[in-house]
């Protein structure tokens, strides 16, 4: 289809004004914007997007919400806005209220749990008191603690008996106040000898396309993935997206989604349903998919079209600057290399690119590659790596090698990558 005449509009976070760009390649008119608005607004979170020639930022949709053809949501925590627009007659392309899955933990694994659908187990623990006891009664055993809804106060992270985790404690009860007693914590137990896994695709309504990528996370250094078609899939791990198919269908879910699961031999178990764009495979996704446009307009009206893919691999390898995460980042590399490199938080100013700092970690960049030869997807990206400049830059090209054995252990358990 011939987008030239189209306007798109991408309703992000922050994180993938990217796509904004690659959108530009094929649409007429691309808008983009991002939350800005705290009793202190700051200009690092409302010049996200500014400056760029294929896209325009604006401060919110409603200037624009009546020339706009296709909404495009990224992220979480905009359910009902999609539902009123798609009432509205527009074209939205997002989790709408689908997004509960993922952000409602305690109810969502509920609600799992009613579909067979396996999980490690786990507890609901209620405040900071119980959750110290807790640990303290589980010893030395290796927990993973999760919070719902606000990811911006806590990440997921682990802790392997009390003394060792009690400083941490300390500091997140503070840091919470008077919260703290009355936050749920989702605590599970480790799964020991297991790997990330995941179906990397998209859904329309409950349907989902008949090739997708096949991916495994090395956490927060690297990615790969295969296209597959659907039917070579591991079964057990097909089998919980098809299960959740109905759910997504009442949802009229009309988004990407990885639902990421921990496998061991011929055991498998969901751990965290990404009901958005996840970074990774997001970035590399942007680039994987040749008919992107085709894919959100027509899936945005209810319509599934199969992805076509640019290679039978890709591989992300994620870059982080210590700088980056409270300073401005100015990034340098040659710019035949710009496809390749996506950024979060990127906005351009006459002197180059900089990244704007939003306390959110410091990963700023994925370097995404494809083709036909994983060896030669990986050795892409290495060269990448070295031309990226900058204050404090680090890629984690490292995660080759440990997703390589990682990729092995796979083949030894009948998996094939």
């Amino acid at each position: 289809m011939d987008f030239s005449s189209r306007s798109v509009a991408v309703v992000d976070n922050g994180i993938f004004s990217e796509l904004a760009g690659k959108l530009g390649e094929s649409f007429g008119k691309v808008y983009y914007t991002s939350p800005w608005v705290t009793d202190y607004p700051s200009s690092y979170h409302i010049e996200l997007g500014e400056g760029f020639a294929d896209f325009e930022r604006v401060n919110d949709i409603w200037d624009i919400v009546d020339d706009v053809d296709l909404f495009v949501f990224t992220d979480l925590h905009q359910g009902p806005l999609q539902e009123y627009l798609a009432a509205q007659g527009k074209r939205v392309w997002g989790a709408r209220n689908g997004e509960e899955l993922e952000v409602n933990r305690k109810e969502a694994k509920a609600y799992f749990q009613t579909l067979g659908i396996p999980q490690a187990p786990y507890e609901v623990v209620k405040g900071m008191t119980a959750l110290r006891s807790y640990i303290k009664s589980r010893g030395s055993d290796k927990l993973w603690i999760k919070i719902s809804r606000t990811r911006g106060d806590s990440e997921t992270f682990c802790v392997e008996g009390y003394e060792l985790a009690k400083n941490r404690l300390d500091e997140m009860q503070a840091e919470f106040g008077p919260v703290s007693e009355y936050r749920e914590f989702i605590v599970e137990d480790n799964l020991p000898d297991t790997l990330d896994l995941a179906i990397d695709t998209y859904s329309i309504d409950g349907k989902f396309p008949t090739r997708a990528m096949l991916g495994t996370e090395q956490k927060d250094e690297g990615y790969i993935c295969a296209v597959k078609e659907w039917r070579q899939l591991p079964p057990k791990l097909a089998s919980i997206y098809t299960d959740l198919g109905p759910t997504l269908e009442k949802y009229r879910y009309r988004q990407f989604l990885s639902l990421e699961s921990r496998i061991v031999r011929k055991q498998i178990w969901l751990g965290d349903p990404c009901m958005r764009c996840g970074s990774p495979p997001f970035e590399l996704e942007m680039n994987m998919l040749t008919n992107l446009p085709d894919i959100l307009w027509q899936g945005a009206d209810g319509i599934l079209v199969e992805p076509e893919y640019a290679g039978k691999y890709g591989f992300e390898v994620l870059v982080q600057s210590e700088w980056a995460e409270k300073r401005p980042l100015l990034v340098e590399f040659p710019q035949k290399y710009r496809d390749r490199i996506k950024l979060r938080y990127a906005t351009q100013y006459p002197d180059g690119i900089w990244i704007m700092p939003q306390n959110a970690g410091p990963h700023f960049a994925a370097i995404v590659t494809s083709g036909d030869s994983m060896e030669a997807c990986m050795a892409e990206a290495e060269e990448i790596s070295g031309q990226i400049k900058g204050t404090k830059i680090e890629a984690f090209t490292g995660s080759m090698s440990k997703l390589k054995k990682n990729l092995e252990q796979f083949n030894d358990w009948g998996i094939r990558f």
